[in-house]
């Protein structure tokens, strides 16, 4: 499967939208969150890149199993 992925700055904050290329179907959107923006504490940030990544992950696990 193909994708269309769409990456933007909503003001400072980064957006991520995965879009199946055939059937324009939104297969994952992500935006980094607000509240992290001004946030001091490497941990949080670090896990709400950690989550995105885990998305990723399924998607493509889905994916491959589809094809199988």
């Amino acid at each position: 499967m193909s994708y269309r992925i769409d990456a933007r700055l909503n003001g400072s904050n980064p957006q991520l939208e995965v879009r199946d290329a055939d059937s324009g179907t939104v297969r994952l959107l992500w935006e980094y969150p607000r509240e992290l923006e001004d946030s001091s504490d490497p941990l949080a940030r670090e896990l709400a890149i950690e989550e995105l990544f885990r998305r990723l992950f399924l998607l493509t696990t889905k994916d491959r199993l589809r094809r199988q």
